[in-house]
């Protein structure tokens, strides 16, 4: 095949990608964020696989872009050809994933269920990396760039796709040497959660953090609410006490979001995703994680972790 067979064959898969980016997304500006595309760009190359196909795919206006009927049909075969695809590459093996994929995600989560699955995806994967973008607050995955996020609570309506990672049970606790003081210190969030499960009245320490409230809860004596696989093994050996809430068993749902569908998700992301949901439930019992042996796996990690504020 000639040089210009080949690259004509690579701009019309990034056609198809682009175009799947914009019927899901419903901008151009928004498909642009997805790609790492300028909205021009992508206005251009939307522009030109129409003149390709002779077809109007996209009725456009300054207020809302329209997928047609001709569009529509196009996108369902477009999805099924890059699931195709995508599904040859699996069957021929390992495949070269590479590249950095980041995921917002709390303190929590990233200590008590990352740092026990990334290991082995990192080691059949040496060319990947991921990011972690550490914090408690929501992120924003149209206007970051983030791939994937972690999220607890309650989801809003919105575009985002999100899979489960299950459901926490939350329990309160204070540490040992201080189980039986009558009128312990109150920890809790610094900053308001949408779920009422979370409240409370009088807190004397706040944190933005949640893993930080249960360390206090350790070293500190200060009763604290927090997620099970947080606290599961300071209950375990001793250091924590669970304390009666004197309300009824409460519960927090897990997800990870991200924009998109997944057939149409850059390779090195779905890879990510489809670890974390395999083996990142948070009501997962521990020991039952990935496999330490796969047949492409080396000695190599790659894991870059970002602490930030704005970010869970």
């Amino acid at each position: 095949m000639s040089q210009m067979a080949v690259m004509r064959d690579s701009n019309r898969l990034a056609e198809l990608e682009t175009f799947l980016a914009v019927t899901d997304a419903g901008s151009f500006s928004a498909a642009a964020r997805l790609r790492g595309m300028t909205p021009s760009a992508v206005s251009r190359m939307m522009t030109r696989l129409e003149q390709r196909l002779g077809a109007l795919l996209l009725k456009r206006s300054t207020r809302k872009l329209q997928v047609t009927d001709e569009g529509q049909r196009f996108a369902r075969r477009a999805a099924e050809i890059l699931e195709a695809l995508a599904a040859a590459e699996r069957e021929a093996g390992c495949g070269n994933i590479a590249g950095i994929v980041r995921i917002a995600t709390s303190s929590a989560y990233a200590n008590h269920i990352l740092s026990r699955i990334l290991g082995p995806l990192l080691r059949e994967y040496p060319e990947l990396t991921v990011e972690l973008v550490i914090g408690d607050l929501v992120s924003d995955l149209y206007s970051e760039a983030i791939d994937l996020a972690v999220r607890a609570g309650p989801l809003p309506d919105s575009s985002i796709v999100a899979r489960s990672l299950g459901r926490s049970e939350l329990v309160d606790v204070i540490g040992s040497a201080h189980a039986n003081d009558p009128d312990p210190i109150q920890g809790g969030f610094s900053y308001g959660r949408r779920d009422r499960i979370w409240s409370v009245q009088t807190a004397q320490l706040k944190a933005t953090d949640g893993n930080t409230l249960a360390m206090m809860a350790v070293h500190a004596g200060v009763r604290v609410r927090a997620g099970l696989f947080v606290v599961a093994d300071e209950i375990a050996d001793g250091r924590l006490v669970r304390l009666d809430s004197g309300s009824p068993p409460a519960h927090e749902e897990f997800h990870v979001l991200y924009l998109g569908q997944a057939k149409a998700l850059p390779r090195r992301v779905s890879i990510v995703l489809d670890h974390i949901v395999k083996f990142g439930r948070v009501d997962q019992p521990r020991g039952e994680g990935p496999m330490r042996n796969r047949p492409c796996a080396v000695q190599a990690i790659s894991l870059a972790v970002t602490s930030t504020s704005r970010f869970a």
